[in-house]
């Protein structure tokens, strides 16, 4: 016995056909259906379209992080020589995430209809975003989809390996701010009040070190839940100050002229530009268009006002190494490498050129934040620590020598 199948298909004419078919597989199933030169459009098996449809999947739960994988699926299938409607129904069937197969589903609803790829995409801004659109309507004009979706893929795991150096390098530190923070905590909150009761009760008068720590323990006993409350509340009103243009820019600004983590910052984030409008351009957009959507990949609202004005001026007829020149923000080897590409005509490569010395530099960068951070973090903690054991100790020997003179 067979498998009941619903169907959903088009004739050459465009009629559209909606039927149960009976086979012993989605295999047979196909081949029954290209016998009568339909197109399908969905093929699903009686109970998982009853199972779909009584619990529908929400396409906006697809995972960001999947992206690289799943365009590098789909050029995988391509390349094998799939057409794009059957790439996406295979990518539908067989994603385990059922919420990626929502998304490729409707992808391949939307081809179907007549949209391009990249028009399809539209429909999903949180997962494919203007330069991941940018380069499939480029691949699709140039009828080099296969390999702009293989590069898209390089592209966005270049992209987050970035990512993961930067926050990787920030963990230790973050770990030892975090344990010494709670050995802190642990020791004013449970055992100083303990010792400070001793103290008391012995009423001998306490050195002035030891007062202070016993009087922030007891403030922090009394009051120190408004402290989370107050960060909160700061936390808020930051963001809130944040959302306004003029303030946001003004902060992204003074973020750049930190010492060192504003290198670091400024250094990430030109590699990523320089990384995407690298492989816009060499996808074969327009720089001006390449440069708009390169903007967008921009964290830094400083860094996409002076993108923002350079294009204008490219715009205008300016040279890119010219018009990024008069902000000073870019070194001048780079500079010269911008232009030793614009005068070349291999722009594309230049900027990939200067992206991969901004990784070296930010590499470079990284180490030199946590040879210097690490050791300062923890000669701080333990400076702490060790000023809050001085105390107690000093109050313990005034109190047994208080003793060892009765």
């Amino acid at each position: 016995m067979g498998v009941n199948f619903q169907l959903e298909a088009r004739d050459r004419a465009g009629r559209l056909h909606r039927e149960r078919i009976e086979a012993a597989d989605a295999r047979q199933a196909h081949q029954m259906i290209s016998s009568r030169d339909l197109f399908v459009i969905r093929l699903t098996p009686e109970v998982c379209a009853k199972f779909v449809a009584k619990n529908p999947v929400d396409p906006s739960k697809a995972r960001r992080r999947d992206v690289p994988i799943r365009t590098e699926q789909l050029a995988q299938l391509l390349g094998a020589g799939m057409r794009l409607s059957e790439a996406l129904d295979s990518m539908a069937t067989r994603c385990t995430d059922r919420a990626w197969g929502a998304v490729f589903e409707g992808l391949k609803s939307s081809v179907i209809e007549g949209r391009s790829l990249s028009q399809s995409m539209a429909a999903h801004p949180s997962l494919f975003d203007g330069l991941y659109r940018s380069m499939v309507s480029a691949g699709e004009a140039g009828g080099h989809l296969v390999g702009m979706l293989e590069r898209l893929a390089r592209h966005l795991r270049q992209r987050e390996a970035i990512r993961q150096r930067v926050v990787g390098a920030l963990v230790y530190p973050c770990i030892v701010l975090a344990a010494g923070a709670m050995t802190v905590a642990f020791f004013m909150l449970v055992m100083l009040p303990r010792l400070s009761g001793m103290f008391k009760d012995m009423g001998q008068a306490l050195p002035f070190s030891t007062q202070v720590l016993v009087w922030t323990s007891d403030t922090l006993m009394q009051y120190g839940w408004m402290i989370p409350l107050a960060c909160g509340a700061g936390w808020m009103l930051f963001r809130k100050w944040m959302r306004t243009p003029q303030h946001r820019l003004s902060w992204d600004r003074r973020r750049l002229a930190w010492p060192l983590a504003g290198r670091l910052h400024s250094l990430e984030e030109f590699s990523r530009f320089a990384q995407t409008l690298s492989t816009l351009l060499q996808s074969g957009v327009t720089l001006v268009e390449a440069l708009g959507v390169s903007e967008a990949t921009l964290g830094n609202a400083a860094l996409r006002e002076v993108v923002r004005e350079a294009r204008a001026q490219v715009r205008d007829g300016r040279s890119l190494h010219e018009s990024l020149k008069s902000r000073n923000l870019l070194s001048g080897m780079l500079l010269d490498m911008l232009a030793v590409g614009e005068r070349t005509g291999d722009l594309g490569g230049a900027l990939r050129h200067a992206a991969e010395s901004c990784e070296r530099d930010l590499d470079r960068a990284l180490l030199t934040f946590t040879s210097l951070v690490e050791p300062i973090l923890i000669v701080a903690m333990a400076a702490f620590v060790g000023s809050i054991v001085f105390s107690v100790v000093m109050a313990v020997f005034d109190l047994t020598s208080g003793i060892g003179r009765m």
